[in-house]
């Protein structure tokens, strides 16, 4: 969907379609990339880009290049919330407080802003570079290498909390080599680039981003942020910047920037408004440099309760009643990034008590959760899930979370663990529930073992959720529901909605994701079943029948809600098959027949 702006433009003719998908492909489809490139690239003058956005939202211009602003203003607005809603202030008349945005049209900012500064905000648009601008000039510069001091870290006393330093006459033993190195490690411990890669990691932070990638090419380094799922280049840098770049989070992760040859990982551990943040590190060689990528593992933003994962109440209760077992296996199966460790971690809190002793073993432990003993699988020195195993089941556990059931050997070791009295929480890599039970009778699990052992198997997926501030409603055509595999029928009478874009979701439409669960209880029916090796399909057909929803239902319920879009119910999950839809259609029919006979008996 175009945005406003982009929508004027091609009416102008001043830019073609073609023009606004290369920018929207490379830089993301919202109003401030497109304005943003346009403007970089000599294709529209500053000035009319900010006489398009007033003429969209019906506002004044603001030409800031014009205008002088005072600096007292800078105690009226703090600067986090002027950069974080892309606006500058510009004046104040005792009854109303004006500001410059590059996103005018946020209605949300304003209000936020109004509540901050106390008084009415009536907003003027400019173009997204000038109020950058402004903003450098008014509370202080954010170049390339140079940042503000005490927006992202306490510089003088919290940069410790950051440092890990290695000794470089231990890299190596060749004096060229070390005097490159004392080169390359003088530039990677400057102030500025110090500065910069801290406001690089805070600004992401803040930014609910969940990965940040620096990528090395051949004329340039890229910067991009992952949040929702998605992928997003929030700068390009000089290639000339990058070895110190590169170098400076090396050694934040207590990695050996001698080495450039071969893969490394790493931790980091900073403070960051007063929160301690985990990264973990990873460091891999290309052709054009390495590449780093670190993942942010946020403890505060870690939600441990499953009903504000997206779990439906049904769901829930069978997936509790399988935590709660008093032995036995309880599965989690997804593609990697679908929340499974989010899921396990929730589960394991709810039975963290003092009378009970739990133990993991990890590949990589991500959250350090206070009352767990966590324990992190090194496959080079040989501890590997099996071992791990073997070496809790001597420590007297009481529950026991397993970080991947990979082969046989930890298959084995789980089933035996969860005969013996022990709970035994672990994930698995397959498509749906039903299909795990095949997967662990294909690695080499006898079908009543595991039909003796497993108590629940639980599939999920993680799917984006429409932005709340730019959410509208939206009407799909039969056609586009029948192309989904979605009956038009079951639709009648539904709300469907999409987000139009804004800043607070990028421009994207989407903002947060939700989980999508598809929960087997194996029941004494399942239970036979698998002894009878009955299919994967078979077993599918019978968890319907017993209640399951399955990964796509629970997609189609979300959309009903409000929660999703149909496009991410197509993207995530698969269609459902005759079978299935014939179940569901039965269980529709039994339940109206037996709704149409307490009517009568009423």
């Amino acid at each position: 969907m175009l945005s406003k702006l982009a929508l004027m433009l091609l009416e102008s003719g001043m830019v073609t379609q073609e023009d606004i998908e290369d920018i929207g492909r490379e830089f993301g489809p919202g109003e401030i990339e497109l304005s943003d490139n346009l403007i970089a690239t000599g294709t529209i003058p500053e000035d009319l880009i900010t006489e398009f956005l007033a003429e969209i939202y019906s506002v004044e211009p603001a030409f800031l290049d014009e205008i002088t602003i005072s600096t007292e203003m800078t105690q009226k607005l703090p600067e986090d919330i002027a950069r974080k809603f892309l606006l500058v202030p510009l004046s104040f008349d005792g009854e109303y407080f004006y500001v410059a945005m590059g996103s005018p049209g946020d209605l949300y900012a304003i209000d936020d802003v109004k509540f901050a500064v106390g008084y009415e905000v009536i907003a003027k648009a400019a173009a997204p570079s000038a109020v950058r601008r402004a903003q450098d000039e008014l509370y202080g510069k954010i170049d390339d290498l140079v940042s503000v001091e005490d927006t992202i870290l306490d510089y003088d006393d919290e940069l410790d909390d950051l440092e890990i330093v290695g000794t470089l006459q231990d890299y190596s033993d060749d004096e060229s080599d070390i005097d490159d190195l004392e080169d390359e490690y003088t530039m990677a411990t400057s102030g500025p680039v110090i500065k910069y890669v801290n406001e690089m990691i805070a600004r992401a932070v803040r930014s609910e981003i969940s990965d940040i990638h620096v990528e090395p090419y051949e004329r340039h380094l890229r910067i991009r942020y992952r949040r929702d799922g998605s992928c997003f280049t929030v700068r390009k840098l000089p290639k000339q910047i990058q070895p110190q770049i590169i170098s400076r989070l090396k050694i934040m992760a207590g990695m050996n920037i001698a080495e450039k040859r071969k893969t490394q990982d790493g931790r980091i551990k900073a403070k960051i408004d007063g929160r301690w943040i985990d990264f973990r590190v990873s460091c891999v060689p290309t052709v054009n440099g390495e590449k780093i990528v670190l993942r942010i593992l946020d403890r505060g933003s870690l939600e441990f309760d499953l009903r504000e994962l997206g779990f439906p109440e049904d769901a829930l209760g069978v997936f509790m009643k399988g935590v709660n077992s008093p032995y036995g296996i309880v599965l989690v199966t997804g593609p990697t990034g679908s929340g499974k460790t989010t899921t396990l971690y929730s589960a394991l809190s709810s039975l963290n008590t003092p009378k009970t002793n739990i133990h993991t073993a990890e590949e990589p432990v991500e959250y350090n959760i206070d009352g767990l003993t966590q324990t992190q699988i090194d496959f080079s020195m040989g501890y590997d899930f099996a071992f791990a195993l073997r070496a809790i089941l001597r420590q007297d556990p009481n529950i026991i979370m397993v970080g991947e059931i990979r082969d046989l050997e930890t298959a084995t070791i789980a089933i035996k663990a969860a005969l013996t009295g022990h709970l035994v929480f672990s994930t698995i890599h397959t498509n749906d529930a039903p299909s795990t039970v095949n997967r662990l009778v294909d690695i080499g699990i006898k079908p009543f073992l595991v039909a003796s052992a497993v108590r629940t198997i639980m599939a999920q997926r993680l799917v984006k959720k429409i932005c709340k501030k730019c959410k509208d409603p939206h009407e799909y055509t039969d056609d586009e529901f029948l192309a989904v595999g979605v009956d038009p029928e079951e639709m009648r009478g539904v709300t469907t909605y999409k987000g139009g874009g804004c800043s607070n979701c990028t421009g994207y439409g989407y903002r947060g994701r939700i989980g999508l669960y598809e929960v087997l209880s194996v029941t004494k029916n399942v239970r036979q079943s698998i002894i009878n090796r009955v299919t994967a399909g078979q077993l599918r057909v019978m968890g319907v029948r017993d209640g399951m929803r399955t990964l796509r239902m629970d997609a189609v319920a979300k959309m009903k809600s409000g929660i999703t879009t149909l496009e991410e119910v197509k993207r995530v999950t698969a269609e459902d098959d005759p079978e299935i839809l014939e179940a569901v259609t039965e269980l529709a029919a039994q339940m109206r027949e037996e709704q149409d006979k307490e009517g009568e008996s009423a």
